[in-house]
C-alpha cells in the first residue's frame, strides 16, 4: 500500500510472529505478508517516506460497510475501493467476515460482483481477488458460498459458468476456486412441481448441461485443479446422469445433449483409459442408460443404445459394431450389458415393470430391444409359454372335473368308500393329478421366488394349491414399484381381489 517508496533495501530478520517490535499492527501485518512471500532469510520491502507518512496521517481512511462495498462492486467501479485494502489492514478484518456478508444468504462482495457483470466483465473482481490474496484470505474468499436453503452451496465458479464467461472461470481457477463445490440448495434439486434447475450440483455438470464444452474441457484439463470426471453429486449422479436428467426429447435439446454426452465420454477415455464412466451407478443403482429408460428419455435412450464410434481410439466406447454392409443391408452387433434381464436393474425389467414410465411402449420398439424380444420369443419363450399355458389349463380342467364329481352328503359321510366304477376311477385319478399338479406348481413357485428374477419365466399360481401366492404378489409389487395412481390404473386392483 505505500504510495511513495524510498530505496528498496535488503533487511534480515527472523520469521517468528511479533518480531517487528514497535511497528503499528496494520504495518506489521503487511510486513508479515511480505515475509511469507519472500526468501527464507531476506525480504525486500518498501518504506514509506516521512512525507508520505504525514500525508496518510492527515488523510481520513474510508470506512467500508457491507452496503458501501456491495454498492461499489455492483457499479463495477474500482475507484470506490481505493482504500479497501488499507482499511482491512488497519482494522485486521477480512472480506469473508460476517459483517461483509448478507446475513440471510451469506452472499459476499465477490458473489455480488459476479452477479453484476457489465458486458461480461466487472473491474472490481480482479481487485477483490488481489486484496484477498494480500490479506491471506484468498482460498476462503474465492470459495465462499451461499448459505441459505434455496441457493445453498453456489459459489462464484458456478455463477461464472452460468454466465458463460470463460475468462472469469479461468481467473477463478487460477486463484484457487474449488472445481468440486456442490450447489445443493432447493433451487438446484430435481423436485417435481417446484421451480429450479437441476444440473448435477458440480461445476463440470453445470458446464455440460448448459452446452459449454469449452468450459467443460478447461475444467477437466486446467493446470490448477483438474476436475474429476467421475465425481458424483449428493444423489450419486455423474455428469452423464445429469445430461440424461435435463433431456426433454425435443430435437434441439437431444442434439446438444447427445453431442456433449459423446464428447464427455471421449474426454473421459483420454484422461483415464481404464475408467468405465458410463457404468457408474447412482444411489438408486441406475446407470445413465437405465436412468434414461426409467425416465422415458427415449431420444437419449436410443442414442446410447445405438452409439457407434468409428475412431480406433474410441472404438471401445461403442455399443453398436457394424460387421458388414452391402447396399442398404448391414449386420451389426450390440452390447447387451445393462439391457437383458440377467442383470439387476436391467433396461428390459425397468421398462416392463415401471408402469408410470413415459414412452415405455415406444422404447420397446427401439433397436436392439425390438429384435432382442423377438429373438427371445422365437428361441425359447414361446415354448415355455405354450407349455405352461397347456399344463396349467389341463391342471385347472382336471381340478374342476374332480371337484364337480366329488362325493356329497347324499353319498354318506367321509371317509367315502371307493366304488369300483369307471367314473369313480376317473374321479380319483383326477384328484391325484390335481395334487401332483399342486406340488409341481408349489416347487416351481419356490424356485422362482428364490432364484434370479426373469421376466420370461411365467409362473402360474393356483390359489387353491399354492401357499406362495402372497409371496408372489409381494415380489410383483416390489418389481413394479407401484404408486397410488398405478393401483387404480393398472392391474393391481385385480391382483388384490
Amino acid at each position: 500500500f505505500p504510495t511513495r517508496p524510498m530505496v528498496v533495501l535488503p533487511h534480515s530478520f527472523p520469521h517468528a510472529a511479533g518480531s517487528f517490535y514497535g511497528v503499528p499492527p496494520h504495518i506489521k501485518r503487511y510486513l508479515h505478508f511480505l515475509v511469507r512471500n519472500s526468501e527464507p532469510r531476506f525480504c525486500y520491502f518498501r518504506l514509506l517516506s516521512s512525507a508520505s507518512i504525514g500525508v496518510r496521517a492527515e488523510k481520513a481512511f474510508k470506512i467500508y460497510s457491507r452496503r458501501r462495498l456491495f454498492d461499489a462492486v455492483a457499479q463495477g467501479d474500482p475507484s470506490d475501493l481505493d482504500d479497501l485494502f488499507l482499511y482491512l489492514m488497519e482494522t485486521m478484518k477480512n472480506l469473508t467476515d460476517d459483517e461483509f456478508k448478507e446475513p440471510d444468504t451469506g452472499k459476499t462482495c465477490l458473489l455480488k460482483a459476479m452477479l453484476n457483470l457489465h458486458n461480461g466483465w466487472n473491474d472490481t473482481i480482479p481487485l477483490l481477488l488481489d486484496i484477498a490474496k494480500k490479506t491471506d484470505n484468498l482460498k476462503e474468499f474465492v470459495n465462499a458460498e451461499y448459505t441459505d436453503g434455496y441457493y445453498k452451496g453456489q459459489t462464484a465458479l458456478h455463477i461464472a459458468i452460468e454466465r458463460r464467461n470463460y475468462y472469469l472461470v479461468e481467473l477463478l481457477l487460477k486463484n484457487g476456486a474449488d472445481v468440486h463445490a456442490r450447489a445443493h440448495g432447493e433451487f438446484f434439486q430435481n423436485i417435481k412441481g417446484r421451480p429450479g434447475f437441476y444440473f448435477g450440483e458440480l461445476p463440470l455438470s453445470l458446464a455440460a448441461c448448459t452446452n459449454q464444452l469449452n468450459i467443460a474441457k478447461y475444467l477437466l484439463e486446467n493446470p490448477f485443479q483438474p476436475a474429476d470426471i467421475a465425481a458424483q453429486d449428493s444423489m450419486g449422479n455423474t455428469v452423464l446422469h445429469a445430461l440424461v436428467e435435463i433431456a426433454d426429447n425435443t430435437e434441439d435439446n437431444t442434439k446438444f445433449v447427445t453431442n456433449v454426452y459423446n464428447e464427455i465420454l471421449v474426454l473421459g477415455a483420454r484422461i483415464n483409459p481404464t475408467l468405465k464412466l458410463e457404468e457408474i451407478p447412482n444411489r438408486r443403482g441406475l446407470t445413465p442408460l437405465t436412468l434414461a429408460a426409467k425416465a422415458g428419455k427415449i431420444q437419449v435412450f436410443a442414442y446410447i443404445l445405438r452409439r457407434e464410434m468409428k475412431a480406433p481410439e474410441c472404438r471401445h466406447l461403442s455399443r453398436k459394431f457394424t460387421e458388414w454392409a452391402y447396399g442398404p443391408v448391414h449386420s451389426s452387433l450390440y452390447d447387451l450389458s445393462s439391457i437383458d434381464t440377467c442383470e439387476k436393474n436391467s433396461v428390459l425389467e425397468i421398462i416392463a415393470y415401471s408402469s408410470e414410465t413415459p414412452n415405455r411402449h415406444e422404447m420397446l420398439l427401439v433397436e436392439p430391444l425390438n429384435q432382442l424380444l423377438q429373438d427371445k420369443w422365437d428361441r425359447f419363450v414361446k415354448h415355455l409359454f405354450y407349455f405352461n399355458f397347456f399344463t396349467y389349463t389341463a391342471h385347472i380342467l382336471i381340478l374342476t372335473v374332480a371337484a364337480y364329481f366329488r362325493p356329497t352328503k347324499k353319498d354318506g359321510v367321509p371317509p367315502f368308500p371307493l366304488r369300483h366304477t369307471t367314473s369313480e376311477y376317473f374321479r380319483v385319478a383326477g384328484e391325484i393329478l390335481s395334487i401332483l399338479g399342486g406340488v409341481y406348481f408349489f416347487f416351481r413357485g419356490v424356485r422362482h421366488f428364490r432364484g434370479p428374477f426373469c421376466m420370461f419365466s411365467p409362473v402360474p399360481c393356483d390359489s387353491t394349491h399354492s401357499p406362495l401366492l402372497p409371496l408372489s404378489q409381494l415380489k410383483y409389487f416390489k418389481h413394479r414399484r407401484p404408486s397410488l395412481k398405478a393401483v387404480f390404473t393398472d392391474s393391481y386392483s385385480e391382483l388384490l381381489l
